[in-house]
């Protein structure tokens, strides 16, 4: 290539380049708008507030992206994987990592573990656990099925029998049904107890459990799994606002 013609390609790549830069819409005065607040047009986690009638910039939490006001899970921000708050524009962040999350806020896989997570909070991680033989889905950023989680094993409590049922601790009328070598959390039909003989619902009396004086209330039944068997969820703090740019 000569040198002319090296100068003619410069001048198409900058042509082209402003031919870019006037495509993209112009940036919206929050003023004008009703609820005050509206995403930047460039960097999803950016947005734009008005304050004292003049328009101020926000940074959105390392980690989250501009979802709306009064929308995501904090100051209105959300996390990227939600929804589609990034097509089309880029971050102007990086992340900002602390021991066990990846950016300061936002739900990460565990190092060692394919049914405990990491939820990070402000760069504060809280390990969680899948339950009910659920795994962590990486792609869903939750627990899922084992079928729909590549790359983990199987779990232990199936080693036995893959396909069999296996018991829950003390309990009469819950138990373990191990599915290709994964376990699912299974409920006896009511006035039926576990026989851990057998290894199957029967009708009581078995060696631990009784028969029952009434049939378990569904509510009864679905505050004892609350309370025995809870998954935790992200931590809810207070709000704040994000830090402002000059």
């Amino acid at each position: 290539m000569t040198g002319a013609m090296k100068g003619v390609f410069a001048v198409l790549l900058l042509v082209i380049g402003c031919n870019a830069q006037n495509q993209r819409p112009a940036q919206e005065d929050p003023c004008k708008l009703k609820s005050k607040v509206l995403g930047d047009v460039r960097y999803c986690d950016r947005y734009w507030e008005c304050v004292n009638d003049q328009p101020e910039l926000y940074d959105c939490p390392n980690g989250l992206v501009f979802a709306g006001k009064h929308r995501g899970v904090t100051e209105g921000c959300d996390y990227p994987w939600r929804s589609n708050y990034c097509e089309g524009k880029e971050l102007a962040n990086g992340p900002i990592s602390t021991e066990n999350c990846d950016w300061l806020y936002g739900i990460f896989g565990h190092e060692t573990s394919c049914t405990r997570y990491w939820t990070c909070w402000n760069g504060t991680a809280t390990e969680q656990l899948c339950i009910g033989g659920l795994l962590y889905n990486e792609n869903a950023h939750s627990c899922d099925w084992p079928e729909n989680v590549e790359g983990c094993q199987k779990h232990p409590l199936c080693n036995d029998d893959p396909n069999g049922n296996v018991p829950l601790g003390k309990s009469c009328n819950r138990y373990w049904q191990c599915q290709g070598g994964y376990p699912r959390l299974q409920r006896c039909p009511a006035m039926l107890v576990f026989d851990r003989n057998s290894l199957r619902c029967v009708v009581p009396p078995t060696e631990d459990c009784d028969i029952p004086t009434t049939p378990p209330s569904v509510e009864g039944e679905l505050q004892n799994d609350d309370d025995n068997h809870q998954q935790q969820q992200p931590p809810q703090p207070a709000k704040h606002n994000p830090p402002r740019r000059n």
